[in-house]
C-alpha cells in the first residue's frame, strides 16, 4: 500500500483533524507554554551541529488548567450518539458546544465553530427572551456569541484566560506568528472558516503530505517502500471493525507479528499515521474513532497569518470579560446564574463551550447536576493530547521547500513528525510534534530536557 492511499483512506473514514488541530492554549498564568522568557536564557542562542537555535516554544497542554489536554476522541464504549448526547440541551436554559459537540468535524477547528453556531440556533428557538451568557471565548464560544448577538441576544462572553481563542493560540516567535494549538484548516472545500480567511485576504499554505521524507532511528534517509507491510498491517487493522470495544488487543497481536526493525516502523505509523490525528495512542482509542465524524474535502492548509486574524475578526464588536474562570453554573426556572471568580451573571440562558478535560474534571459546579446521560458523555469521551516543540534557528539546514519530515525513532513516539513552518513564516522555523501516552511523558520533562530530546533528534537526523 502506498502511504498517500492510506493517508486518504484514512481521511475519508474519519473527521478528526492531525497535528493538533482541533484546538489547545495558555492560561493568565501560562502553565501549558514553555519559553526563553519563563527558563534558562543559555537555551537559547546555544551551540547546535547544524546552527544555532534563536527562539523556542514548547507547549503542555495536558498540564493547562483552562484545557486539560488538545481535543476530543472515542475511547473505548463511546460512539457519534454520545457526542451527540453531550451537544444536547438541558432544558431551555442551558446549552453546549464545543468540538467534543460536534458530530461532523470533531478535534478540529471548524468543527468548535460549526458547534457554537448550532448552539446559537438552538438558543435562539428554544429559549426564554433574554441575555445570554456564554462561557469561554474559543472559537465555539466566539461562534455562537457572534450569531446570538447578530439575532438580537445580548450577550457577555466569561474567559478565564487573559486572551481569547481558547485552544486555538497565535504567538509572536520573534518576528514570525505561529499557531501553538489549532494550525491546520482542514477539508477546505467545506470550511467555513475558508471563507472567512478569504474574506480577510489570508493566504492558505497548503500542505502535502506526501511531500514527505522518511529518517531511520539513527537519522539515515529510509525509503517509504519498506514500510509498505506496516501500511498494509495498520489498515487491515483500522478497517477489522467499526464497534466501539477498544483497539488495545488488537494492536498488541500486531505488534506480536513484527519484531526488530519492522516493529520500529509499525510503531512509526501507529504514532504518524493513527495516533497523531487522534491525539490518542492507539491502545486506548476504539475503532469506532476512525470513523468519527464526516469526510474533509479540499486538502488542508495553513494560514500565512495564523489563526490570530480569523480570532479576532470572530471577536470583534462582542463583549467579552477576560480573566473571568467560571466556578459554578446554577439554573432555575427564573434563569441561569453563571458565578465567576470576580462577580456573578444573571441571564435567560448560558451556552456552555468548556473544553471536554475541563468538563471531565468537574471544575465547573452545575447546579442542579447535569442529567446522568450527559455526566456518562462527559465521562465517556476521551481527551486527547498534542503538544508541539517550536524551534526557530539561524538559518535553515533542512530542505527549505519539502513540507514534512518523519522520524522512525526509537524509544517510539517521540518527535517522530516535523513540519517545516518555512512556506508559511518565511523564517527558519520548524515544528516538531508528540501524542497521546509519548506527550504525556514528555509533559513531565524539564524544559532542558524536552530540548535536548528535541535538538538530539534533528542533530541525528543526515539532511
Amino acid at each position: 500500500m502506498r502511504r498517500r492511499d492510506f493517508l486518504v483512506g484514512l481521511a475519508a473514514a474519519a473527521g478528526a483533524a492531525a497535528c493538533g488541530s482541533a484546538s489547545p492554549s495558555g492560561s493568565a498564568t501560562p502553565t501549558s507554554v514553555a519559553s526563553p522568557a519563563g527558563a534558562s536564557a543559555a537555551l537559547t542562542g546555544a551551540s547546535f551541529p547544524h546552527g544555532q537555535l534563536v527562539d523556542w516554544r514548547i507547549t503542555r497542554w495536558r498540564a493547562d488548567p483552562w484545557a486539560l489536554g488538545s481535543y476530543s476522541f472515542l475511547a473505548p464504549g463511546a460512539s457519534s450518539s454520545t457526542r451527540r448526547t453531550l451537544a444536547r440541551p438541558v432544558g431551555d436554559r442551558l446549552f453546549f458546544a464545543g468540538e467534543a459537540t460536534d458530530g461532523d468535524h470533531p478535534a478540529t477547528v471548524h468543527g468548535a465553530l460549526a458547534s457554537g453556531r448550532r448552539a446559537a440556533a438552538e438558543v435562539a428557538t428554544t429559549a426564554p427572551a433574554g441575555p445570554v451568557v456564554v462561557v469561554g471565548a474559543g472559537v465555539a464560544g466566539l461562534g455562537a456569541a457572534r450569531d446570538l448577538v447578530a439575532a438580537g441576544r445580548p450577550v457577555v462572553v466569561v474567559e478565564a484566560r487573559d486572551r481569547i481563542g481558547g485552544r486555538v493560540w497565535s504567538v509572536d516567535v520573534g518576528d514570525a506568528v505561529l499557531d501553538l494549538g489549532g494550525s491546520w484548516l482542514h477539508g477546505l472545500r467545506d470550511n467555513p472558516i475558508t471563507g472567512i480567511a478569504e474574506s480577510l485576504g489570508i493566504d492558505l499554505v497548503r500542505t502535502d503530505y506526501d511531500d514527505a521524507l522518511l529518517f531511520d532511528a539513527d537519522g539515515s534517509p529510509l525509503s517509504w517502500s519498506r514500510l509498505d507491510d506496516q501500511y498494509e498491517a495498520v489498515d487491515e487493522l483500522l478497517g477489522s471493525s467499526a464497534s466501539t470495544s477498544s483497539m488495545a488487543d488488537d494492536v498488541a497481536e500486531l505488534r506480536r507479528r513484527f519484531s526488530g526493525d519492522g516493529l520500529r516502523y509499525l510503531e512509526y505509523v501507529l504514532a504518524s499515521e493513527v495516533e497523531h490525528w487522534y491525539a490518542a495512542s492507539a491502545d486506548d482509542m476504539s475503532f469506532a474513532t476512525t470513523r468519527d465524524g464526516g469526510p474533509s474535502r479540499g486538502g488542508d492548509a495553513i494560514p500565512r497569518t495564523s489563526y490570530r486574524p480569523i480570532v479576532d475578526w470572530l471577536a470583534d464588536g462582542l463583549d467579552v470579560r477576560l480573566g473571568e474562570p467560571v466556578e459554578a453554573i446554577r439554573t432555575s426556572d427564573a434563569g441561569v446564574a453563571v458565578a465567576t471568580a470576580l462577580g456573578e451573571h444573571r441571564a435567560a440562558a448560558a451556552v456552555v463551550t468548556l473544553p471536554l478535560g475541563v468538563l471531565k474534571a468537574g471544575a465547573v459546579e452545575f447546579d442542579p447536576v447535569l442529567p446522568g446521560p450527559k455526566r456518562a458523555a462527559v465521562e465517556g469521551l476521551g481527551m486527547g493530547v498534542m503538544d508541539k516543540v517550536v524551534l526557530r534557528f539561524d538559518e535553515a539546514f533542512w530542505p527549505a521547500t519539502t513540507d514534512l519530515f518523519s522520524y522512525a525513532s526509537e524509544p517510539p513516539g517521540r518527535y517522530v513528525e516535523w513540519y517545516n513552518a518555512v512556506p508559511w513564516t518565511d523564517r527558519p522555523i520548524l515544528v516538531g510534534f508528540n501524542a497521546g501516552r509519548p506527550a504525556d511523558e514528555i509533559e513531565a520533562w524539564s524544559d532542558e530536557e524536552t530540548l535536548d530530546l528535541a535538538l538530539g533528534t534533528l542533530g541525528r537526523i543526515r539532511w
